[in-house]
């Protein structure tokens, strides 16, 4: 089966003598969520901002879309995967309204506002649409974050920590929103030091230690035995 996106041999780094990832190789499918575990400063971060040239030290042996050799910098690639980030702060003047329309310009694709309302009803977020990002709390601008991505119809989501500053009700429909776009048929990356984050949304799960990726992983019933992959 060809898969949407593989990555072989992906190394990066800040300081090129002490790389933080030596050896990463994953594939993503259709409809699927896929875990990344890994303890705080694991690198998991850095490997996501790599895959999305958002990091430029990097290098790898092989990356594919679609079956198609590609680099995180290809524009068809660019135009097919959306990264949101643990604390992005870009923007700070802009409002969720006025991303929503860069996003509808930028990815080449029309509107889809019965997704949006949906998903801004999901994460409470009706009172803040027209406000600028750098005026809300941390939480909240996490849940613009996450509007913006599921509302995005790219074949590929990154989603570095979405569960950080959410509260209970948010993170409950965050959920949701992982395992609706999978069944939309979207690939789902996301990274997390939660476990519940995998046993509620993944099929399959990648451990981050020590530079080196291992898995996949079948995602374990329950808690504990997510946490025993990463010990």
């Amino acid at each position: 089966m060809e898969h949407v996106f593989e990555v072989v041999g992906l190394r990066s780094w800040y300081n090129r003598s002490d790389p933080v990832l030596t050896d990463v190789s994953l594939t993503l499918d259709a409809g699927e969520a896929v875990g990344l575990l890994g303890v705080n400063g694991a690198g998991k971060t850095t490997m996501l901002k790599a895959l999305c040239d958002a990091h430029r030290g990097y290098e790898f042996r092989s990356m594919r879309y679609r079956g198609r050799a590609c680099r995180p910098d290809t524009p068809a690639f660019k135009q097919q995967r959306y990264f949101a980030l643990t604390n992005d702060t870009s923007f700070p003047t802009w409002s969720l309204d006025t991303f929503i329309r860069f996003l509808d310009r930028a990815y080449g694709r029309r509107e889809r506002p019965q997704l949006l309302d949906e998903l801004i009803d999901g994460f409470n977020f009706g009172g803040y649409r027209s406000t600028p990002f750098g005026q809300l709390s941390s939480g909240t601008r996490k849940k613009a974050a996450l509007i913006a991505a599921f509302q995005t119809p790219a074949d590929i989501l990154f989603l570095d920590e979405p569960v950080d500053f959410l509260d209970f009700a948010a993170t409950e429909y965050l959920y949701h929103c992982i395992v609706a776009a999978a069944e939309r048929g979207q690939a789902v990356l996301l990274s997390s030091h939660i476990a519940e984050s995998f046993t509620r949304c993944t099929t399959r799960l990648y451990v981050l230690s020590a530079g080196r990726l291992s898995g996949p992983f079948d995602t374990p019933g329950d808690s504990d035995a997510v946490a025993a992959l990463v010990n």
